[in-house]
């Protein structure tokens, strides 16, 4: 329970940094910090679940006409109900996925991957073991444009990129050196957070809200995924996750460090 208060001060912190910057627009945060590009002036929210009910089987896009999240398999949205209880990762509700065939999923892709696009998520693994896990995926028919993941063989998160549409593509892939998955079950998880800046031919990945010296690649990548975004496993090859999932985001444009550092907050930033 230790790491739960001690997570508890860090919302906190982090919430008074969302209430100072939460209220500038997006073009201000895209368009500052890290060698903001012509170009990459303007971020556009796509995609903001934050998995608090599915009625219906289905998690609400907070983003006016954006695309809901269909629960499928035993996937299931728990809500805390009883201030003694399991909290959720953030807020009252969190995403729970058994690893055996669960999983959520849009109709279609809300960014292609053929232009900058930034991708986030909270997740819990519930247990750090032999099995390779996906958190987020976009597909294609062949490949998955993108995937974040628990990969078994290092015990780490990574990205991983197909170069191509085709199962034999080359691969960008990078590795989280220094940030381990955090799978106590009464912790808050990890915040991942992918950016592609297309402009800049760089992949930036992000664990809770840092980005250390060896989490960017050089990507020349810009086939359109083909398929919705995955929630809890790659629709290309399985590797379903067990755990939890929560704040799922995606935006089209380049999000800087401040605003991956906000949404890594443990308390939920709509205007964000």
């Amino acid at each position: 329970m230790h790491d739960r208060y001690r997570a508890s001060f860090v919302a906190l912190g982090a919430l008074a940094l969302s209430l100072t910057l939460g209220a500038f627009p997006a073009a201000y945060a895209a368009g500052k910090g890290h060698d903001a590009r012509a170009g990459e002036t303007s971020l556009t929210r796509e995609g903001y679940w934050p998995l608090e009910a599915a009625p219906g089987g289905t998690a609400p896009n907070t983003q006016p006409e954006g695309q809901p999240l269909t629960l499928n398999g035993d996937a299931w949205i728990y809500h805390n109900e009883d201030i003694f209880g399991d909290p959720a990762l953030v807020d009252q509700g969190d995403l729970r996925l058994d690893g055996d065939g669960d999983w959520a999923a849009t109709s279609a892709a809300p960014v292609g991957g053929d232009g900058s696009f930034t991708l986030a998520a909270r997740a819990r693994l519930a247990a750090a073991d032999n099995r390779t896990q996906t958190v987020l995926s976009l597909p294609g028919r062949k490949a998955d444009r993108l995937v974040i993941r628990y990969q078994a063989a290092s015990g780490k998160w990574e990205v991983v990129v197909s170069t191509k549409d085709k199962a034999t593509a080359p691969q960008v892939v990078i590795t989280e050196e220094q940030a381990l998955p955090n799978d106590d079950p009464y912790g808050v998880g990890d915040h991942l957070a992918v950016v592609f800046d297309a402009p800049a031919h760089e992949l930036r990945f992000y664990v809770n809200g840092q980005l250390s010296s060896t989490s960017t690649a050089v990507d020349t990548t810009s086939w359109t995924a083909s398929g919705g975004l995955q929630v809890g496993r790659s629709a290309i090859h399985g590797d379903y996750f067990a755990g939890t999932v929560d704040e799922v985001r995606a935006y089209s444009g380049v999000a800087n460090p401040t605003m991956i550092s906000q949404m890594a907050s443990l308390t939920g930033v709509p205007e964000l």
